[in-house]
């Protein structure tokens, strides 16, 4: 009955025509897709749905009312003339894809998208587990469009690389109040099955990873050039006012000691809206002075890496802590790191993260033995290691692995020292 039903429609709507196996709609001819029907385009061609005159329009609203397009390895801008439902207008919200690079095997892109019932985003699409929002630990759904899409590469070996536009309904229904959302602040957010995330309204696995893509063109209703690497290609999306995910996504921060004195090391995976970081300084871990301010990078998505020399250590204990400030004021404090560098210590430089293997550099200033641990985003212990240091520089390795794209943590505790760092396979 479901194919049945799509054939009827495609009937009635006589500006929907068949062309070695291609859709094309004509001056607003549509197909509604309904009742868990599978719409499959068996034709990886960019032009394998098209629309001509004053364009057409393919409607889902639900997330199991999906076009199962087989592109394969096929390239190219393939477009989707979404549309709201009948009942709110059929409001044009077209989401085009356009595969850069191809992915591997006969692999088929499952598309779906709909509005929510209610502006707290509710019922959630299947894979989603909360809608918490980093910036105040608790639901942000009303930063958020009332809508989901389903953009799924499923069957590849690798998946392919895409750069998408996203069409969107700027009527109230969809991001008028209650919710509280600017339209030019709207860009795009992926929900991470696999992101390890903590908070009292996390629940279940996965978060929304605080990355964000592309840019706001609030007079075409869409937001454009969002650009997805293979790594980064999951399955569930929203729009979200940029104002509300967490601004920094912290990898590393650490204080080691040099001849110069203590040099305070640290990055970031992400940047958004960030102003400025400032390090604080301490000697007794309470009482936290401002030490220098170092300007943030504004927007991010690729690792940036930031370093300061604190030259007056006087010979003891001291502790720094990491402010970030964003834009609009808003502050975040991570955790304090101490260092004396009258006593013995070894610093970790020179990671080298690939799939099979971690390579790493550990200068240590006495002989001493430590146990290396690896362990994933979830804290499932990956690999571990026992070693002895010799004074000076040691290359250290770590084989045999089989590492995705992800967060993982190294620990490394010696005798007398400890060390760990968050660490990012691209």
């Amino acid at each position: 009955m479901k194919n049945l039903f799509l054939i009827i429609l495609l009937t009635l709507f006589t500006s929907a025509i068949f062309s070695q196996g291609r859709v094309v709609l004509n001056n607003d001819g549509y197909i509604v897709i309904d009742n868990g029907a599978y719409l499959v385009v068996d034709n990886g061609a960019a032009n394998a749905i098209a629309v001509t005159g004053s364009g057409g329009k393919i409607i889902s609203e639900d997330e199991d009312d999906v076009i199962k397009w087989n592109v394969g390895t096929s390239t190219g801008v393939h477009m989707i003339p979404w549309a709201t439902s009948v009942a709110t207008g059929a409001v044009k919200i077209p989401l085009t894809l356009n595969v850069t690079a191809a992915g591997s095997g006969a692999g088929n892109l499952l598309l779906s998208t709909h509005e929510t019932a209610t502006a707290t985003n509710t019922p959630w699409a299947s894979g989603i587990t909360n809608m918490c929002s980093s910036v105040t630990n608790t639901d942000g759904s009303l930063f958020v469009a009332d809508r989901f899409w389903l953009i799924n590469a499923n069957g590849y070996g690798t998946k392919p690389g895409v750069t998408m536009i996203m069409g969107y309904n700027s009527a109230a229904n969809e991001i008028g109040a209650p919710n509280t959302i600017t339209e030019t602040n709207l860009e795009a957010q992926r929900f991470n099955a696999g992101f390890a995330a903590t908070g009292p309204c996390y629940v279940g696995a996965g978060s929304w990873e605080t990355l964000l893509f592309g840019t706001n063109n609030a007079g075409s209703t869409n937001v454009n050039n969002i650009v997805v690497a293979p790594s980064d290609f999951h399955k569930d999306w929203i729009l979200v006012d940029k104002t509300a995910p967490l601004p920094v996504e912290l990898l590393t921060f650490n204080a080691t000691c040099t001849a110069e004195g203590v040099e305070i090391t640290w990055s970031t995976a992400t940047e958004i809206n960030n102003d400025y970081f400032q390090i604080e300084k301490s000697y007794n871990a309470v009482d936290f002075f401002e030490l220098i301010t170092v300007n943030g990078a504004g927007n991010s998505q690729i690792q940036n890496s930031y370093s300061f020399i604190d030259i007056e250590t006087a010979g003891s204990l001291v502790y720094y802590r990491l402010k970030q400030v964003d834009f609009n004021g808003s502050v975040k404090y991570y955790n304090i790191v101490s260092r004396n560098c009258d006593s013995d210590n070894f610093e970790v430089t020179n990671f080298v993260m690939e799939t099979n293997q971690l390579n790493f550099k550990v200068n240590s200033s006495k002989e001493e033995n430590i146990k290396i641990y690896l362990y994933d985003y979830r804290g499932r212990l990956i690999t571990s290691k026992n070693k002895q240091l010799s004074k000076g520089n040691n290359n250290l390795e770590l084989k045999a692995l089989t590492l995705s794209t992800g967060i993982y943590m190294l620990s490394i505790i010696g005798e007398t020292n400890n060390f760990s760092t968050k660490l990012m396979k691209k």
